[in-house]
């Protein structure tokens, strides 16, 4: 399936995550990320992101991995973060579905075994 852009809750999480960015003004690595990611959130704001927008283009990713944001959890740059990627890039897969409802299967059933 391909997927496809909402522009919507686009919008919204772009707003989130500009909000959410400008809690950290004493961060540089925070402030470095919303330079960085202003032109897409504008474009998102402003409903000119018409096409899904491929992981790698979207600034800031390799930050995560690294762990750099974990500091930033009140409120969460992370959560704001993948909340944005995820409808910039045309919201989830059907295989990132299926691998989000595996991990909520196990972890329920491992709650349920504990």
């Amino acid at each position: 399936m391909t997927q496809t852009i909402d522009p919507i809750k686009l919008k919204a999480a772009a707003e989130h995550l500009e909000w959410v960015l400008q809690q950290y003004p004493e961060s540089e690595e925070v402030q470095g990320l919303l330079r960085a990611l202003s032109p897409l959130i504008e474009d998102a704001k402003a409903q000119r992101v018409l096409e899904p927008i491929e992981r790698r283009k979207v600034p800031g990713a390799y930050n995560f991995g690294d762990g750099v944001y974990i500091p930033y959890q009140d409120p969460s740059v992370d959560e704001a973060y993948v909340a944005f990627s995820i409808e910039i890039r045309g919201g989830l897969t059907e295989q990132e579905k299926r691998i989000n409802a595996d991990t909520a299967a196990m972890q329920v059933a491992k709650k349920g075994g504990a």
